[in-house]
């Protein structure tokens, strides 16, 4: 090992292109018509392309390493070859030789040309999502499993790369790293990581492997809807015998570079090479501290290697990224590392200590009041939980005013999530926090040795537990107490406490306060709720799987948002936030489309339902209040109002007015629309999004118009509408002769569930006026569109200069609350007349009427038709920048706060990049965006948030748009 760290490294063998060209010639007869040097370490890698297109790599290995050694990653490259594993092969020389030895710079190196194995190294990927990290976990399990069994001389190596040799190559390389606090950081680690290896390495089995199975050298290309699929292996310079459980820390290591926010970003990675390769007891335990010394392995060689080798572009590029692969594992708590993975792959964990026997700590406290800092707490009002920190002294002032209070272990706190984050909070608390006014005589629980942490903690350590107490005035010297003595008091400040089962920290290591909700299941196993201490029972913290329980008994025809749904449980203005405190933007909620919470439509909910809730048959003001309203939204030539709960009820009520004023059954209707879901507004809805059998499911009075899309349909461009209206016309008419004449004709003024997509200029105004000519009505569906949402229009008809007979409306009207309604003229609704009064029991209920008051009110005083309009320019014009920059981004559809960003494959064939959309929208939601595809052919982003949208969500749902169209997903 001395002779391979020595101060003078490894440079790479002198051989430029030329030299490359003329070796490739002499030894293998290979007329090259391209070269290009591929990256390396320590030897010299070249990509030949030969005359006939064929490719090949030419490796000229460092003279260091011996001839049995190539010999035996030939033979590591067959063994994964015959386990099925795309990997380089060598090929005979002119001489039939695998290995040809010639003189270069005065020393003999081995020569080999290998099959070039296609694809991309995972390397150049910037994102690795989590399917992608199990597919490389399962990788190195099979890998290491086909392993097993090689044998061959040329493996029993020297190699700085060895992690049983590991600490030595970190020691003997440290004065090459040139910062001293770098430095530092290493002999800290070092020492860490000798003594926790130190009782394991006899217990670690020892093999075949490959060494070096990391994203630079697994080989991948794209899949079907921009997924991941490997492809290769490559690189077998590091082949070798050690700890089988080296290959995984090896694969680990290579993440972090990746997502160096999120050390249990390797989970995935282990918990798929343990599925094919069982880890062992020994080697889990091991495995956190050689995934540390693997960094620091790397980082110190890399400093090493551009000392030496200093024209070395390859080793000096690495050089911050395989810092991040060292200092990324090195700084997180390594229990809390081991307790996860243990966690993850189903394995024992630390004892639990047993409770029942101890003593209070604060015997003083009789019945503690609790606060909760949660989704579900009262204490928060109106997004008050943004406040933060201040927010928290505020509800701990109150209520430790009248007694002591206590927070709450495992709590995710809102007060310490951010709204508009793509990082995940570390909000869930470790700790229990008690807040009182007056000083409390604080007692041991158990018999231990209280010791001084020197960070101003007091550790208590007994026989099967340890108390950390902070803000703790220590009444007596540290040394052995008995169970029950005082200890102390406590402070000004709080005291707070954290209940540690054995050996989980040392003595002078304080736990986190605060860790991520993912991080939450390894601490949990080191640290346990402290309400026993207080006389509470601990809570159970591993949580009820409530999405089992939903689809046991509500039935799945009711589906949800994706296969691993966040669990959503409170909303403020264009937020969801779910029950780890995560705050989501909300790009699809046009149903609250003045924002989640609202305080006045609250207040005004609260208040109407102290006072009455019934329906509308019943004589009270805020119906006709409410219909006044609706009316003066409207052209003049509509005088009355019909109340319903739903879109669905709307368009139904609608469909069956115009059947009984024109006296005619037939409808017709576009492609690609959405109606609601009763009988009759099914009928009339196309989409197949929304019911793959919606075209052969239509009954005989429903006739299906094309959809005007000018952007992908049979006309487009300029006169697209015209030509549409002209198709609308002929149909009208043949049916017509046919002795069935339309008489109903309804549409959105833009196709919503489609993706926004617009009208053409033109199609309704002649479309309306044909289907007049021949008796029939148009309703207008403004379910989606209307309410002030398109920014320029409060209806979407407006857009068109068109006046249609029926308008129907729902969602915003009640901002979220069951509320629609139909506006039409008397003659028409009078029509219905003989089929009986119409009645709807919640449509125009007191509550239902006074809401959709309250809904309009607020529209107008905090003007959010206006801020549709302004903030919809931020977003679309932000669309059209990121449209230059990305190819997938094909149109940008829609006005306002209702658009759609289309994505496709190729923008000449408009192939819809189908799965593409569906890996975006789960890679935003793991950035903190909720946005879903619509359309038949799902390749469109919906983009309806509430009304209350700001510039900045606006601009960081852009920015979050650009980084995984960027990075993957």
């Amino acid at each position: 090992m001395s002779a391979l760290i020595a101060p003078e490294g490894l440079p790479r063998p002198a051989v430029s292109e030329t030299d490359a060209v003329r070796l490739a010639g002499e030894f293998y007869a290979l007329e090259v018509s391209r070269v290009r040097e591929l990256g390396s370490q320590q030897d010299r890698n070249f990509l030949l392309t030969a005359a006939d297109g064929t490719r090949r790599l030419l490796k000229i290995s460092n003279p260091a390493f011996a001839r049995t050694e190539i010999d035996a990653q030939n033979a590591a490259m067959e063994r994964l070859t015959t386990a099925g594993f795309a990997s380089p092969l060598p090929l005979p020389s002119v001489n039939g030789n695998l290995v040809e030895t010639p003189e270069l710079d005065g020393r003999e190196h081995c020569l080999r040309l290998l099959t070039f194995v296609d694809g991309t190294p995972v390397i150049d990927r910037p994102h690795l999502g989590a399917p992608l990290r199990a597919a490389l976990g399962n990788w190195l399990g099979r890998t290491s499993t086909a392993f097993a069994g090689l044998e061959h001389p040329g493996l029993e190596r020297s190699l700085q790369w060895d992690l049983r040799s590991g600490e030595d190559v970190v020691a003997s390389l440290l004065p090459f790293v040139r910062e001293d606090w770098k430095q530092a950081l290493l002999l800290q680690t070092l020492e860490r990581v000798s003594a926790a290896l130190e009782p394991l390495k006899d217990l670690l089995p020892v093999q075949a492997v490959h060494g070096d199975m990391t994203d630079d050298n697994v080989v991948c290309e794209p899949g079907v809807g921009g997924a991941v699929e490997l492809t290769g292996i490559i690189d077998f310079s590091d082949a070798m015998y050690s700890w089988r459980v080296a290959e995984l820390a090896v694969g680990c290591s290579a993440l972090f570079h990746h997502d160096p926010a999120n050390p249990l970003t390797v989970l995935p990675m282990i918990q798929a090479f343990h599925a094919q390769a069982p880890l062992s007891d020994a080697e889990v335990r091991a495995l956190w501290p050689l995934i540390v010394l693997r960094g620091a392995v790397l980082a110190v060689s890399g400093e090493h290697q551009v000392t030496v080798d200093a024209g070395n572009d390859y080793a000096s590029d690495a050089l911050d990224r395989e810092w991040t692969m060292f200092e990324v594992p090195a700084r997180y708590d390594w229990n809390a590392a081991e307790a996860a993975i243990r966690t993850a792959l189903g394995l024992p964990l630390p004892a639990r200590p047993d409770t029942s026997a101890w003593l209070p700590l604060l015997p003083e406290l009789a019945e503690p009041g609790r606060v909760d800092f949660g989704w579900n707490s009262e204490h928060f009002r109106d997004g008050s939980w943004l406040d933060g920190e201040a927010e928290e002294h505020r509800i701990l002032a109150e209520a430790s005013a009248t007694g002591p209070a206590l927070t709450r272990f495992g709590e995710a706190r809102l007060t310490r999530a951010a709204a508009l984050s793509t990082d995940e909070p570390a909000n869930v608390s470790l700790a229990v926090e008690v807040h009182s006014a007056s000083p409390m005589a604080v007692h041991a629980p158990f018999a231990g040795t209280l010791s001084s942490c020197g960070d101003g903690t007091i550790r208590l350590e007994g026989g099967d537990a340890a108390v950390v107490l902070s803000g703790l005035e220590l009444g007596t010297g540290t040394g052995p107490v008995d169970a029950g003595s005082r200890i102390g008091q406590t402070g000004p400040e709080a005291l707070t406490v954290w209940l540690q089962v054995p050996g989980a920290y040392p003595a002078a290591g304080l736990p986190p306060h605060f860790v991520k909700a993912s991080e939450f299941p390894g601490y949990a196993a080191l640290l346990l709720d402290p309400a026993p201490l207080f006389g509470i029972t601990a809570e159970e913290t591993a949580g009820e799987d409530l999405l089992e329980r939903r689809t046991s008994v509500y039935d799945a025809l009711q589906s949800h948002y994706y296969d691993a749904p966040p669990r959503i449980e409170r909303g403020w203005k264009e937020h969801l936030i779910d029950v780890s405190g995560r705050h989501y933007l909300d790009m699809v909620n046009n149903v609250t489309a003045l924002g989640h919470g609202h305080p006045v439509v609250a207040e005004t909910a609260a208040r109407q339902w102290r006072r009455l809730n019934t329906n509308s048959r019943f004589h009270y003001a805020s119906v006709a209040e409410l219909s006044e309203r609706l009316l003066a939204k409207v052209p003049d030539s509509f005088d009355t109002v019909l109340l319903v709960n739903s879109g669905s009820e709307a368009v139904e009520l609608a469909l069956r007015l115009a059947k009984a004023f024109t006296g005619r059954q037939d409808v017709l209707c576009v492609h690609e629309s959405y109606h609601g879901w009763s009988l009759g507004a099914d009928a009339v809805s196309t989409s197949v999004s929304d019911n793959p059998r919606a075209l052969e499911t239509r009954p005989d009075w429903v006739h299906v118009a094309d959809a005007p899309n000018a952007y992908r349909g049979r006309h487009r461009g300029e006169g697209a509408g015209a030509a549409y209206a002209a198709g609308v016309v002929r149909q009208l008419q043949q049916l017509h002769d046919a002795g069935t004449p339309v008489g109903t004709f309804i549409a959105e003024p833009r196709n919503g569930n489609a993706g926004a997509i617009g009208t053409p200029p033109g199609y309704l105004e002649q479309v309306y006026a044909a289907v007049r000519e021949q008796g029939g009505l148009t309703i207008c569906d403004e379910v989606q569109m209307g309410y002030g949402r398109l920014g320029r229009h409060f209806w979407g008809f407006e857009e068109h200069g068109v006046v249609p007979d029926i308008i129907t409306m729902a969602k915003a009207m009640g901002n979220g609350h069951p509320l629609g309604a139909v506006i039409t003229r008397k003659e028409i609704a009078a029509a219905l007349a003989s089929e009986g009064s119409f009645f709807s029991s919640g449509g125009g209920s007191t509550l239902s009427s006074r809401i959709g008051v309250t809904v309009l009110d607020v529209l107008e005083k905090e003007q959010l038709q206006e801020n549709a309009d302004a903030v919809g320019k931020v977003l679309s014009d932000g669309f059209r920048e990121l449209m230059v920059r990305h190819p997938l981004i094909s149109a940008v559809h829609g006005m306002g706060l209702y658009q759609g960003v289309e994505f496709v494959r190729d923008r000449e064939t408009l192939e819809p990049a189908t799965e593409e959309t569906r890996g975006i929208c789960d890679r935003m939601r793991e950035l903190g965006v909720i946005v879903l595809p619509t359309g038949d052919r799902q390749n469109i982003l919906k983009i309806k948030p509430p009304l209350c949208f700001t510039e900045d969500s606006a601009r960081f749902f852009l920015a979050a748009l650009d980084r995984v169209l960027t990075e993957g997903w």
